[in-house]
């Protein structure tokens, strides 16, 4: 209905690549972020909103016609544990209130390592804390499904960029370097696969699985392009920059050893199995059962070179 907004919590780079497609839909976008400001077209709502609090969620469900929620929040690493269990009870709550349907824009951290491509069955083989919350907030939504509590969906990606995203494996570290002839920021091994989606890829998913009543109830792995080499993309990115590609490694012994001094590089080393080995996204249970075109992985990074540019120049 066009009296219906299509809710997003979260106005991250991934939140505001579903409102872009959102608005292309036609629908009726509703921003939620806890400063009630944004740098959006006109035709969004954005309101304040704080998703820790349940009677802030609530109010916002109460007082608009929803028929989709988006949850794309994020938190520093050091918030997890503590905060991410509580906002997604508090979305399961008011959105089984109001009847709203859920789509949880999740990771793929749950999963921890695997020595093959991940799935959606594949087992929760979590190594530390943030793995253990990504998979303690998935099974608390999926649960609230299977017992009838909302009508929810996840939507899984792998490492994102693209227009707008900054803090990623592809992000400022590697693009923002190579414009200012500093070398490339790697972690791990650059020369293992790995898979990458383009950010607007990631949210045209998440949008299809918002509109298909088949999606519900389960989880799903948002497609990407083949995975590639990170070295073969960071010289795809060059090329693009006209540049000449140049590579900063962080094995796992210099992440250990930052980790000692430095808090951000402490919170990388759970997460070094996905950059030390083959880190790859089956995504053939989405491809066989949704029509969704993915982006050439030239273009996609012709369009992120193109947002760079422009945003830093």
């Amino acid at each position: 209905m066009k009296n219906e907004y299509h809710a997003i919590f979260g106005t991250g780079p991934l939140g505001l690549a579903i409102m872009d497609q959102l608005i292309q839909e036609g629908k009726n976008v509703l921003l939620v972020n806890t400063s009630g400001k944004a740098d959006v077209p006109p035709s969004v709502k954005v309101i304040k909103g704080d998703a820790t609090k349940l009677e802030s969620v609530m109010d916002i469900c109460n007082s608009h016609k929803i028929s989709v929620l988006y949850h794309c929040l994020g938190l520093p690493y050091s918030s997890w544990a503590e905060l991410f269990p509580i906002m997604m009870d508090n979305i399961i709550e008011a959105a089984a209130i109001q009847q709203i349907k859920i789509v949880y824009a999740d990771n793929l951290y749950a999963y921890g390592p695997h020595d093959k491509p991940l799935n959606e069955n594949a087992s929760y083989n979590t190594v530390g804390m943030k793995t253990k919350v990504r998979a303690e907030v998935a099974t608390k939504l999926m649960n609230a499904h299977k017992s009838g509590k909302v009508q929810a969906t996840i939507g899984r990606g792998t490492d994102f960029y693209g227009p707008r995203v900054k803090t990623s494996a592809l992000g400022e570290q590697v693009i923002k370097n190579l414009m200012e002839g500093k070398p490339a920021d790697l972690l791990g091994n650059p020369d293992t696969k790995h898979s990458y989606i383009f950010i607007r890829d990631f949210a045209k998913g998440l949008i299809m699985l918002g509109e298909h009543e088949d999606a519900l109830g389960e989880i799903w792995h948002i497609p990407t392009n083949e995975p590639n080499t990170t070295r073969t993309i960071v010289q795809k990115v060059a090329d693009e920059l006209g540049t000449t590609a140049k590579y900063r490694v962080a094995g796992k012994f210099i992440v250990n050893i930052a980790g000692l001094f430095n808090s951000d590089m402490k919170e990388l080393k759970e997460l070094m199995y996905q950059h030390l080995n083959d880190f790859v996204v089956d995504s053939k249970k989405f491809k066989g059962k949704f029509p969704i075109s993915i982006t050439p992985q030239d273009e996609a990074i012709r369009q992120t070179v193109d947002w760079y540019k422009t945003a830093y120049n």
